[in-house]
C-alpha cells in the first residue's frame, strides 16, 4: 500500500512523462501469449471484432479516423495471420482500438487492476489498444487526465511533447476530449522538415516495450505508432480540474455542433471524428443542459466519482519520491537533436504525392480554419471567463 501511494503521488505530480521499466503486474488475462488472448476473445465475443483499416500510401495529411474503412471479416487470429507481420505487398494497416472494457469479454479482461499505481477507484474505466504494425493516433493532447499506458504486448513509439510546444491545433476533425494537431508525424513532408525539426527543442521520445508502463502528464502532445503488433492497456485518472475543462468541452461542441446541424453526411464525417457522428445533440436546449449542470458540478465541486488533486507536491519532493521507490522508475529527457531528425528522416520516406491525391474537402479552408479559431483553447478560456464575470454579476444583482 505505502508502494502504489508513492507511485500515486509521483504520477499525479510529474512534470515531464515516466517510464516504469518492466513493471510487475498480475493481471490474468495476459498470463499467456498474444495468440491466446485473440482466441480467448474470439470464443467468448457476443459480436466479432470491428478493425480499422488505414492505406499505408496514404501519407499527405495526418492518418484521421475518418479516412479509414471498417473490416468487419476479421476475427482476432485472422488479423494476426494477415496482419501479425507487414510484408512489403501489404497495403494497409489495421487496428481495434480505443475499446472501453464493456466492449471486451470479460475473460479477457480478468485481473485488470489499477491500484497497484494507486488508484483502485478505476471502475473498469479503461481503454484496449490493439494494432498492427504502423498503425498509429495523429498527434493529439489529451483534455481531461493523467494517462497511465501499460504495454502489455508488442512494441510502440511515443513522441511527446509539452503543453506550450507551438504545434497548431485544430478541431476538425472534432473528438470529444482530444485536441489535435495539423502536423504529420507519421509521414513529415519534406519540404517542411525545418518546421519539424524546430519543434525538436522539446521532443521527448520511448519506444514502450512489453511489460513497460508510461504516465503522460496532462495536456502533453503525443503521437503514437505501433512498432509491432501491440497490445496496451489505458487509463485516464480523473481530476478535479477536469470538472473545469469539461465546461470547455461542452462549449466547442456547442460550436461544432452549430457547424454541422443541417448539412449532409459527407460534411459531417470531414468535421466529425465517427465515434461522435451518433452524438449530436437534438436540440440546443439539450446541451445547455447539460452545460448548466457541469457548471453546477464545477460550483459545487461534487462529483459521482473520485477526484484526484494535482500538483500539490513540490519539483524536490517528486525527485525524492523517484528515490524513494523500489521500482525502476525513468523520467523521459528531452530527445537528443540527431536521433529526433532522423526519426523524422525515416518517417518522411513514407510522403507521397505522385500516387496518392490529397483527400477530398466538403468546406472551403476558410471554413475549416474558422471552426478551428473558434475552437481554439485560448478562445474558449477567453468565452467561460466572460461567462462567469457576468454570473458573478447577476448574482450580485
Amino acid at each position: 500500500m505505502a508502494h502504489s501511494s508513492k507511485l500515486r503521488d509521483l504520477i499525479l505530480n510529474t512534470r515531464v512523462p515516466l517510464i516504469l521499466e518492466q513493471f510487475p503486474l498480475e493481471w490474468e488475462c495476459f498470463d499467456g501469449s498474444l495468440h491466446d488472448w485473440c482466441d480467448w476473445f474470439d470464443h467468448e465475443a457476443s459480436d466479432p471484432p470491428t478493425f480499422e483499416l488505414m492505406s499505408l500510401a496514404d501519407t499527405r495529411t495526418p492518418q484521421w479516423e475518418r479516412k479509414r474503412t471498417r473490416a468487419t471479416h476479421l476475427s482476432m487470429q485472422q488479423f494476426l495471420r494477415e496482419y501479425g507481420v507487414l510484408e512489403e505487398d501489404h497495403t494497409h494497416w489495421a487496428a481495434y482500438q480505443y475499446k472501453r472494457a464493456h466492449e471486451i469479454p470479460a475473460s479477457c479482461l480478468k485481473g485488470i487492476d489499477f491500484s497497484c499505481f494507486g488508484f483502485p477507484e478505476h471502475g473498469n474505466d479503461f481503454s484496449l489498444w490493439l494494432g498492427s504494425e504502423q498503425a498509429n493516433t495523429p498527434c493529439h493532447y489529451d483534455t481531461f487526465g493523467v494517462n497511465i499506458v501499460v504495454q502489455v504486448f508488442g512494441c510502440k513509439s511515443w513522441l511527446l511533447f509539452p503543453p506550450e510546444t507551438p504545434l497548431q491545433s485544430t478541431r476538425v476533425p472534432y473528438e470529444e476530449s482530444s485536441v489535435y494537431c495539423l502536423d504529420n508525424f507519421y509521414a513529415p513532408d519534406p519540404e517542411k522538415m525545418q518546421h519539424y525539426e524546430e519543434l525538436g527543442r522539446e521532443a521527448y521520445h520511448c519506444n514502450l516495450q512489453a511489460g513497460d508502463v508510461l504516465v503522460v502528464p496532462r495536456h502533453w502532445w503525443h503521437y503514437v505508432e505501433a512498432m509491432s503488433t501491440s497490445l496496451s492497456v489505458n487509463y485516464w485518472v480523473p481530476l478535479k480540474v477536469d470538472m473545469d475543462l469539461a465546461l470547455d468541452e461542452f462549449l466547442v461542441k456547442h460550436i461544432v455542433e452549430s457547424f454541422v446541424k443541417g448539412e449532409n453526411d459527407e460534411m459531417k464525417q470531414y468535421l466529425l471524428n465517427p465515434n461522435q457522428l451518433n452524438d449530436i445533440s437534438d436540440k440546443p436546449s439539450e446541451l445547455f443542459a447539460q452545460f448548466e449542470a457541469a457548471v453546477q458540478n464545477m460550483e459545487s465541486g461534487q462529483s459521482n466519482r473520485k477526484l484526484w488533486e494535482t500538483d500539490y507536491i513540490s519539483q524536490k519532493n517528486c525527485e525524492s519520491l523517484l528515490i524513494s521507490i523500489s521500482h525502476s522508475v525513468r523520467p523521459l529527457k528531452v530527445m537528443p537533436p540527431e536521433e529526433y531528425k532522423l526519426l523524422l528522416q525515416n518517417n518522411s520516406k513514407r510522403f507521397q504525392t505522385a500516387s496518392t491525391p490529397l483527400e477530398p474537402t466538403p468546406i472551403s479552408s476558410t471554413w475549416e480554419l474558422l471552426v478551428s479559431s473558434m475552437c481554439a483553447p485560448r478562445v474558449i478560456a477567453g468565452m467561460k471567463r466572460e461567462f462567469f464575470r457576468r454570473l458573478r454579476q447577476s448574482n450580485t444583482t
